[in-house]
This record gives structure tokens, C-alpha cells and sequence, in this order.
């Protein structure tokens, strides 16, 4: 979002195509929307509305994956043939959108947010949806040649080596998060910019703030929060609260999803749903979460030490990257209470866990700023 609010400076002109509940966030940005005119959703805030990129065929049927690419590669061009873009940039879980972009000889970019394994030699993201029996370098590709052919596209040109960042496109490809999470020893291709984003959330929405203000005086005070995509994680905000209830800190925790706290409130937390991080962040000391990329990218922007509870993905590897650089701890799924409580303990009285968060805060020199990501796609637009 940074690099749109970006564009929009510039006075480009931007639309947003997606959902019809992103009609708000496009508002926010002071850009042009036009919603989906089919089912397609990313409404994944509570139980029974899983991403089914990670369901599986088992669950969906085989046809579900080449259906959703399809559906959003007709979203794409419709959507070009009123707007006539100059350039499309997508998020590189849209595969139909690069797709359409291709099709329609469009100059398109992408980007990637999440923790991309960049030594991998196959794109690991939706293996349930194409692995078998044969070498998975082949099954990838005669899966990726399958998607194309559903939109009515030749097979895959691109060398075998770019074979992990198919879904992303080969003119200009982003990779937000902070750059301390990386994955993978190999450099990417010459397509691949790494950023260095200051945090954006979308702060004006319907969601209540939090029902009670942080006390006053001053003392420390902990963010909790669990994903924002409905998971089976909320035993960490109950954790959190029972370790911290009889301590001398202030506990703010957000659930985004929708969940059943089923837990009391202890009278020095409170409890929000959807809340802006950005805005929480810059007044808290310290960060408890499952680790992900996106709370964890923001939680070091602004220098903040990290107690880490990782469940699967590649939260792992997103808490082993904090821990080597010193900013933050782990602990085990499920997370115990006098675990936590230790943890974030020595988290608040840790000078040097403080530095070392402090030394990793704001922008990174050598990784591309809004300004700069803003000149590499107003370039590619004037390319083609």
C-alpha cells in the first residue's frame, strides 16, 4: 500500500480490482474500484472460510484450482478493456491475474507477501495441488503448463531455473517484508527487487477501538495477536492473558478472526478485533505472536523485541531469523503460561534485545523504498 499512496502523489491514476469489501480500503487509498462480478472471496475470518489454495484437491476436487484461475484471469480482462492499463500489479497468489496481463501483452509486476524460499527449485506454495509420483520439478511444470492451457495459453517458456517464481512476474517482482526474513542462500533473478516498506494498515474502518484505554502511568505494555486469517491459534492469546494477569504490564490482544475467546479478561488487557498494528505498535514494548511474516515485518520496522510462538508454515523459519539476530525469543506450540510469562518477562528487561530490535528498525539501506519501487514500475509501464 505504501507504493500505491505512492502513485497516487505522483497523481497516476489507480484502480482496485478485487472483492466488493475491499470497496472501503480503495476509499482509504483515494483510488478507482471495480468489483469482481464473480465468487471469487479471501473472506477467510472465521471457521468454515478457509483459503482453499491450502485445502487441497482432496477436499475441493481437482478442478477447483484451474476454476479459480480462470475466474480471475476473466475478472483481469474485463477489467483491462474498460481501463486500458499501462501497467497491472498483482498479488502473486492471483495467478489468473499475470495470466490475463501475459495474454493481453500488459507490462505487469507482482509481489510476494510472505516468506519466499528463494533456494527452492519448485514453488513450494501450493505442493498439495500438484505434487506425484514423478521428479517434482516435472510434476510443477506439467502443472503450471495445465494452468496455462485452462486460460488457453502455450505451455511455459521460461528456463527452468525461474521454475520457482513462475506465479510472479518476470518484468518486476517485489518482495515486501522486512529483509532480516529471508529464505534460501541462492540471489534471485534480475527481475526480483527486495523492499524495505514502512508498515500500512487500513485504520478507518468500522471496528471499535479497544473498549478501555491503556492505563496511566506509564508501565509496559505487550501486543498479543494471533493471525488475522481465521486459524486454531487463539490458544496463544489465552496463554498471554493468563501469564500476564497478575503482572505489572498493560496487555493489549487483537483477534481479527472470529473467535471464541472462551477465557475471562484480566483487568490489566483488553481485548479488540480488527485493529490497526501500525497505529499500536510505535506505544508498546514488546510483541508476542505465532510469528507471522507480516506482524513480525512490522514489529521490527519499528525496533520492537519478539516473543514467538511458531505453528507450521513458514513461521519457523520467520522465528529462527529473529532469534539469530537477538530481537526476540522462541517458545513451543502450544505455548505454556509460565513459559510465556518468563519469556516476555525477560523480553521487557532485555537491554540488549532492545538494541538489537532498535538497530533492525526503519529502512533498510540497499532495499527498495516506495519512492524507488514507484520509479522501477513507472518504468516498466514506459517500457511497454
Amino acid at each position: 500500500m505504501p507504493l500505491v499512496q505512492e502513485l497516487r502523489r505522483r497523481g497516476k491514476d489507480v484502480l482496485l480490482l478485487g472483492p466488493s469489501g475491499l470497496e472501503h480500503l480503495a476509499r482509504t487509498l483515494g483510488v478507482g474500484f471495480r468489483p469482481y462480478t464473480s465468487g471469487i472471496s479471501y473472506d477467510w475470518s472465521e471457521r468454515g472460510k478457509s483459503d482453499g489454495h491450502a485445502l487441497g484437491p482432496q477436499a475441493l476436487g481437482r478442478s477447483w484450482f484451474s476454476e479459480r484461475v480462470r475466474a480471475e484471469f476473466l475478472e483481469v480482462e474485463r477489467a483491462a478493456s474498460s481501463f486500458g492499463p499501462s501497467v497491472l500489479l498483482a498479488d502473486s497468489f492471483v495467478v489468473g491475474a499475470g495470466l490475463a496481463a501475459e495474454c493481453q501483452n500488459i507490462a505487469w509486476a507482482s509481489y510476494v507477501h510472505y516468506l519466499f524460499d528463494e533456494g527452492a527449485e519448485v514453488d513450494a506454495m501450493h505442493r498439495i495441488w500438484w505434487e506425484g509420483p514423478e521428479p517434482e520439478h516435472e510434476a510443477y511444470r506439467r502443472w503450471w503448463d495445465d494452468l496455462r492451457g485452462c486460460v488457453s495459453m502455450g505451455p511455459e517458456t521460461r528456463p527452468p531455473q525461474d521454475s520457482p517464481w513462475l506465479r510472479m512476474s518476470p518484468h518486476l517482482t517485489f518482495l515486501l517484508g522486512h529483509p532480516l526474513l529471508r529464505r534460501g542462500p541462492s540471489e534471485p533473478p534480475r527481475y526480483v527487487a527486495r523492499t524495505s516498506f514502512p508498515p500500512w494498515d487500513e485504520t478507518e474502518t468500522d471496528v471499535a477501538p479497544p473498549a478501555r484505554p491503556i492505563r496511566t502511568p506509564r508501565r509496559p505494555r505487550v501486543l498479543v495477536a494471533n493471525s488475522s486469517a481465521w486459524q486454531n491459534d487463539l490458544a496463544l492469546v489465552r496463554a498471554t492473558l493468563s501469564a500476564l494477569a497478575d503482572q505489572d504490564v498493560d496487555v493489549v490482544a487483537t483477534v481479527a478472526a472470529k473467535h471464541d475467546l472462551g477465557a475471562d479478561v484480566p483487568s490489566n488487557a483488553v481485548i479488540s478485533g480488527y485493529t490497526s498494528h501500525t497505529l499500536l505498535l510505535p506505544h508498546v514494548d514488546v510483541v508476542v505472536s505465532t510469528a507471522g511474516y507480516g506482524l513480525v515485518s512490522k514489529a521490527l520496522w519499528w525496533g520492537r523485541p519478539l516473543v514467538l510462538a511458531p505453528r507450521g508454515r513458514d513461521q519457523h523459519y520467520v522465528a529462527e531469523a529473529v532469534s539469530r539476530a537477538g530481537c526476540g525469543v522462541q517458545v513451543p506450540w502450544p505455548p505454556d503460561p509460565c513459559d510465556l510469562g518468563g519469556a516476555v518477562e525477560a523480553a521487557i528487561g532485555s537491554t540488549r534485545a532492545r538494541e538489537r530490535a532498535g538497530r533492525l528498525s526503519g529502512p533498510v539501506p540497499g532495499y527498495a523504498s516506495p519512492r524507488r519501487a514507484a520509479d522501477m514500475l513507472l518504468d516498466l509501464a514506459g517500457r511497454s
